[in-house]
Formats: structure tokens, C-alpha cells, sequence
């Protein structure tokens, strides 16, 4: 059987969800370690952003294209309900994960405390202090949903769930993490759960490093 081949670095929260989804699903996989400029990942992803993945003639980026994939191309537990309306909710929150929650806390707070130290640049506090209402308003929204259901798409971990994660989890790192997410104490319960799961406990990301190219 050809072996699932996963291209970027650990650090990357999308890379992050498409591990766990292989995990998730029991899928073997491997990670392989490459950055924005290499040219590997150019004949791979035509706009160079990670991940990309291969299995055997089949070649994937993006990573809600790579999760579907896996989801269904694999035995194991289904990641994407399978009812139309159960579908929809999963298709939802992926969306808002990436709309709404993504860019204030990863492309905003992440990057300027963590990107920006690494390159020795100075922060912007002020950006980071501008961030953070819009992170609460993404939030109060996810937290309603884990409030009424143990997971985003209902009873049961979703693909959104494993989108969502890693984010939360930088989020939990940062000195915005410890003013929001004390607000959001059924956010917080989600993310104990998940982050308990054999699919974030072998996908800890390392310490950041300055970008890969």
C-alpha cells in the first residue's frame, strides 16, 4: 500500500489538522518536513502553502481537500457526518474556523508574538489589543455550539473539531489566550477533551523556529 505522505512543518496549525485527521482515521502516514520556497512543495501546491499531501498517484493540497480525502478514502471512524444536514454543520464550522477564528488569532496575535520575535522584528501591541474582539466575537459563537453539543458537528469529533484545535491550543499559549479564554468555560472543556486524544498528543507541535523556506 502506498504510504500517505503529509508535506510542510509541525508548527503549522493546518498541518496540525491534517495529522490528526490521519490519526484520527488510523491512517499511517508520514511527515514530510519542507518549507514555503522549497521547490518539493512548489510541484506540489501551485500557490507553495502547506500542506500538501501524496497518496501514491494521488496528489492533494489544501488541507480541507486532504482531510476530506483521508475521511473518505480510509476505513475508520467517519470524520464528516454522514447525513446531509449533520455534513452541513461540519462544512459550517470548518468554514467559520477559517473565516472568523483563523485569522485574528493565528494570522494577527500568532504571528506578531511568535513569527515576528523569531525574525527579531517588534511586536505590535497595538495589533494584538485590536485582534482580540474579534477573536471574542468568533469564540462566543463557537462556545454557544459546545455549550448545546460535546463537539461542533454534534455528539461525535468532526474534521471542524480538528480544525478548530489547533488554533485554540497557540491561543492557550499567548498572553490574549489567558484574557479570552476564561470566558468561554465550554470552549475550554472542548478543548481539555481534544486535546486529551491520541491524535493532539502525537502531534504536539515543537517550539517555533524562524520560518521554514
Amino acid at each position: 500500500m502506498s504510504v500517505f505522505t503529509i508535506y510542510g512543518f509541525p508548527q503549522s496549525t493546518c498541518v496540525r489538522t491534517a495529522r490528526m485527521t490521519c490519526i484520527e482515521k488510523g491512517v499511517d502516514y508520514d511527515l514530510e518536513i519542507v518549507g514555503f520556497s522549497s521547490e518539493r512543495l512548489r510541484d506540489l501546491h501551485p500557490f507553495g502553502r502547506i500542506p500538501a499531501a501524496r497518496n501514491g498517484d494521488v496528489a492533494l493540497y489544501e488541507t480541507s481537500s486532504i482531510c476530506r480525502y483521508v475521511d473518505a478514502a480510509f476505513d475508520g471512524p467517519p470524520l464528516i457526518p454522514s447525513d446531509p444536514a449533520g455534513a452541513a454543520l461540519a462544512e459550517r464550522w470548518i468554514s467559520v474556523v477559517n473565516a472568523y477564528v483563523d485569522p485574528p488569532i493565528i494570522r494577527e496575535i500568532v504571528v506578531e508574538r511568535v513569527v515576528k520575535k523569531l525574525r527579531g522584528l517588534e511586536i505590535d501591541e497595538a495589533r494584538c489589543a485590536a485582534a482580540v474582539p474579534r477573536a471574542a466575537d468568533a469564540l462566543t459563537v463557537i462556545e454557544a455550539q459546545l455549550a448545546a453539543t460535546p463537539c461542533l458537528a454534534g455528539d461525535d469529533v468532526s474534521v471542524a473539531d480538528l480544525f478548530l484545535y489547533p488554533i485554540v491550543f497557540y491561543l492557550g499559549r499567548m498572553p490574549e489566550g489567558d484574557e479570552l479564554l476564561p470566558r468561554f468555560p465550554a470552549l475550554a472543556d472542548w478543548s481539555d477533551r481534544i486535546g486529551a486524544r491520541r491524535s493532539a498528543a502525537e502531534t504536539v507541535p515543537p517550539p517555533p523556529t524562524a520560518p521554514a523556506t
